[in-house]
């Protein structure tokens, strides 16, 4: 049985809208798993990939293993260690990030219940090898991701790798087969791996903004030993990270125009080919 990983974000949705579209073979199913705390606009959009799948006779699934959110905030309440979400643990000037379970919790765990579940196999029931065949939206320029599967029953498989597709190739095609079509970056909202980019936007949003504020200061001390949690890797409250760009705080780009690299370059003595 062949199945879709569905992330949601511009791989995997590239793979399931392929499929729709007759390009690569169709999955028996699409599996979302859902944390809880996605962006809102990944929600928005997935319902969107439900009508597309629906229409090509591709069942599109959400699973769940819980609320991550409720989860963290139980556990900084109970001053329980919580290691599913890698929070930056800061303890005089050192700074470390805890371990990442989250992942496999969250998304792997429910997912492959519900394979399971497809198969018709109770959780504990021995599955022969190579039984299921997952499909997982890691395109070729994030080849080191890419990992065998480590159960013996389930086999991961890279349909992006194989066609040596980039993230940039699934922006293209998603924008020839579907323009105008915005695909929201998939992670929970606050996920402590987040670019400043990504901060950045969801700094934009109010309810996002506040929603990440008041879940980063209720960790703060939820440990049992005196090291603080943080969202940032900076190790300070979100709500003090400047991610402001340098142009946002008034300082002038300096874009080096062919003609003054020519100059900069011919006082350094340095020859350069001449472009056609």
């Amino acid at each position: 049985m062949k199945v879709l990983s569905l992330g949601a974000g511009v791989q995997s949705s590239t793979l399931l809208l392929m499929a729709c579209r007759d390009q690569i073979e169709k999955p028996a199913a699409a599996i979302f798993a859902d944390t809880g705390w996605e962006d809102p606009r990944t929600y928005v959009h997935l319902e969107f990939l439900k009508r597309e799948a629906a229409a090509a006779g591709i069942p599109v699934l959400v699973v769940s293993n819980g609320n991550i959110r409720d989860d963290l905030l139980n556990a900084a309440e109970m001053k329980t260690e919580f290691i599913m979400v890698p929070l930056f643990l800061k303890s005089g000037n050192q700074i470390l990030m805890g371990r990442r379970e989250c992942t496999y919790n969250y998304k792997m765990r429910p997912v492959r219940a519900k394979i399971r579940e497809l198969l018709g196999i109770t959780p504990t029931a021995f599955v022969p090898h190579d039984a299921v065949e997952v499909w997982v939206g890691i395109s070729i320029d994030e080849y080191q991701r890419a990992a065998p599967s480590r159960k013996k029953w389930l086999q991961n498989r890279f349909p992006l790798v194989e066609m040596q597709m980039t993230r940039g190739d699934c922006e293209m095609w998603l924008h020839q087969h579907y323009p105008g079509l915005i695909v929201p970056k998939s992670a929970c909202i606050g996920c402590p791996f987040h670019s400043k980019d990504c901060w950045s936007d969801i700094s934009h949003d109010e309810d996002m903004w506040s929603d990440v504020i008041e879940v980063d200061e209720a960790i703060r001390t939820g440990r049992k030993d005196d090291r603080l949690q943080f969202l940032h890797s900076k190790g300070i409250p979100l709500a003090e990270v400047d991610f402001r760009t340098p142009e946002d705080k008034g300082q002038l780009a300096f874009p080096f125009y062919q003609e003054e690299r020519w100059k900069f370059f011919a006082k350094l003595d340095i020859w350069l080919p001449k472009s056609n």
